[in-house]
């Protein structure tokens, strides 16, 4: 059993987005940034990107990497079968990345999908998480990971080569109680989004 059916139900449910909000099979693994860093296929989205790679081989991109997430959702999809990712990291569920995700879709020749649906603080909120999971739903895709809400900074990788996520160690070692704690607060997220370069 996958994890799509608890998120519909659970997303009207009250006080939803007031704690962290977790499903999976296990807990995520760490790599250290160096590791990613290392394999020179690596690839970072900012907030509003968008990256898809299809057939994964040794000389395409090892890991996509989502890192400093806090009031964003960070969404992938992968194909087991050909080792096909598409990943988005966004505030809104846009009809061009609804189109972009069909189209990376209908692409692959019999896929075995599975999704993943990380990000978001305490009170985000829930407008495009509602959407990304009708999506989901509506699709038929599996979602095996589900990490929302709580008070940290998320800094997040998925190997193209298995399909898993892990915590990117920023610094090359474990973090220190509270050391990821978020002290941006959601104001000063949109003006870094009207402001980009400041």
């Amino acid at each position: 059993m996958t994890f799509e059916s608890f998120l519909i139900g659970d997303l009207t449910g009250h006080d939803f987005n007031s704690k962290q909000y977790l499903r999976s099979f296990k807990a995520r693994p760490h790599v250290s940034k160096e590791k990613v860093d290392s394999a020179d296929g690596s690839v970072y989205i900012n907030n509003g990107q968008q990256w898809s790679q299809i057939d994964y081989d040794e000389m395409k991109k090892r890991y996509i990497c989502a890192t400093s997430l806090t009031y964003e959702i960070f969404v992938s999809i992968y194909d087991v079968n050909s080792r096909s990712a598409f990943a988005a990291r966004c505030t809104d569920f846009t009809k061009t990345l609804a189109e972009s995700m069909d189209a990376f879709i209908k692409k692959l020749k019999k896929p075995n999908l599975e999704a993943r649906i990380i990000g978001l603080q305490n009170k985000s909120d829930t407008d495009a998480l509602l959407h990304i999971s009708n999506w989901i739903s509506k699709k038929k895709i599996p979602l095996f990971e589900i990490d929302l809400f709580g008070p940290s900074v998320r800094n997040i990788a998925i190997d193209l080569h298995t399909g898993m996520s892990f915590n990117i160690l920023m610094e090359n070692r474990l973090y220190k109680p509270g050391e990821l704690e978020n002290k941006m607060t959601l104001e000063q997220f949109q003006r870094t989004l009207r402001n980009p370069a400041s």
